[in-house]
């Protein structure tokens, strides 16, 4: 609900200076201060934390989110902040790294609540991290939305203070896959594997659920660790002869399975791997290798969608990003940005002003169950009840496929398709 605004002393400030707009924010985030709760009276900015992986081995992804979040920030400040009831507040964005690793981004968490009073947090890339810091988020009381993490596990332990963009890979590799079950030919069994991790195992286990629904018969299951040799899973696949592949992972693991198949000549109809597929950094690793490769993803810069906060279309932000980076943004990129968006436009709609109190941020969490946002990304609104407690599961997911120079086409679900699949797929000797 609506608050009237605090009394404080920047709230009759109209314009502020816009400083760092696309600077990069301290990485560790973690400088001495007195503790948290206590006052900031002369803030006279939004500060928000963001907790992810800036190193290790989930870096790329981690610093996906992080030009998603710096993206929003950028174009807030460039229109002077967010503006409440006359008066703009830029953003401040200060970063915890979370060095791909749970228990680090638990600590690095509640070391940021403790140390730099921000009034929310924007979450991590992995699901691990995300099981690790949203308890750390319920335990002080502090509004948290992930533009990335997807492991319905997160969603399914109802976190009171945690919120998600992306739909859970629950749904949306269950829908990319149903998408496979209509091509012609069919298939009738299916290869499955992934890496034994929440967001790869969950991944796995929908691309095995949808198998079961549709009757297909699935000719192996396989979880392993990272560090896998991938010429073993792929030759104990190829003994099974299935139909199709199935694979849940991230962008280095897709890389080494499509190499790994390709050096072996494993050729099933065709591979659907999820997440990160359209890439460039997958499309650079894999090479040829990623050539008609089947992918899930709920966003690109050519679908059709609009929504008037910021960016307007997909191309706008697209063409944003692109100046800013010099790079194509994927959905977990886009999806960061959202959940700034998604903060912005609950402050605007409490009427509050920085900082928060906590009571402020307690009311923050109720207004966010409320929100529903049209954004260039999506509709976003998040779940109040059931197994997707707190994770948006509005946004359409789609089935994708590479061309021959990379390129993405939808080829899933039907009404949304541009057309049909390159299927079966050429053999390795003809990309």
């Amino acid at each position: 609900m609506p608050r009237d605004n605090k009394d404080h002393p920047t709230s009759r400030r109209n314009v502020l200076k816009v400083t760092g707009a696309t600077g990069a924010a301290s990485l560790t985030g973690l400088a001495g201060c007195s503790g948290f709760g206590s006052s900031e009276p002369d803030r006279d900015h939004f500060k928000l934390g963001v907790v992810t992986s800036l190193s290790g081995d989930l870096r790329f992804g981690g610093n996906v989110t992080r030009r998603g979040y710096e993206l929003w920030k950028k174009e807030v400040n460039s229109n002077d902040g967010i503006e409440i009831d006359g008066s703009k507040y830029e953003v401040k964005l200060t970063y915890a790294d979370a060095k791909s690793d749970p228990s680090t981004g638990a600590d690095a968490a509640s070391k940021m609540i403790s140390n730099e009073k921000v009034d929310a947090v924007l979450g991590p890339y992995s699901s691990g991290v995300t099981l690790a810091v949203a308890p750390i988020m319920d335990k002080n009381k502090m509004p948290h939305i992930t533009g990335s993490a997807e492991s319905p596990q997160i969603w399914q332990k109802k976190p009171k203070y945690t919120f998600g963009t992306i739909p859970t890979v629950a749904v949306m590799a269950k829908e990319a896959a149903k998408s496979v079950y209509g091509f012609d030919p069919a298939p009738k069994s299916v290869y499955i594997t992934g890496v034994n991790t929440p967001f790869s195992k969950a991944t796995s286990q929908a691309f095995r659920s949808a198998a079961k629904d549709a009757g297909v018969n699935v000719a192996g299951y396989e979880l392993f660790p990272r560090s896998t040799d991938y010429s073993n899973v792929v030759t104990k696949a190829k003994n099974a002869s299935p139909d199709f592949h199935f694979h849940g992972g991230h962008i280095g693991s897709h890389v080494d399975l499509v190499k790994a198949a390709k050096q072996i000549d494993y050729s099933p109809n065709g591979f659907m791997c999820h997440y990160g597929v359209n890439t460039s950094s997958f499309k650079e690793g894999a090479g040829a290798a990623g050539n008609y490769l089947f992918g899930a993803t709920v966003w690109l810069p050519k679908v059709q969608r609009s929504g008037g906060v910021l960016f307007g279309t997909p191309k706008k932000y697209t063409d944003a990003a692109k100046t800013t980076y010099d790079s194509q943004p994927d959905y977990t990129q886009a999806a960061s940005t959202a959940a700034g968006i998604v903060f912005q436009k609950a402050f605007e709609k409490m009427g509050v002003t920085p900082p928060l109190s906590q009571d402020e941020r307690n009311d923050l969490v109720s207004t966010l169950e409320d929100i529903n946002v049209n954004t260039f990304y999506g509709d976003i609104q998040f779940e109040t009840d059931g197994e997707f407690y707190h994770n948006n599961v509005k946004t359409e997911p789609l089935a994708i496929q590479l061309g021959k120079k990379g390129e993405s086409a939808i080829v899933g679900p039907k009404d949304a398709a541009e057309g049909t699949p390159k299927y079966p797929v050429p053999g390795w000797n003809k990309r």
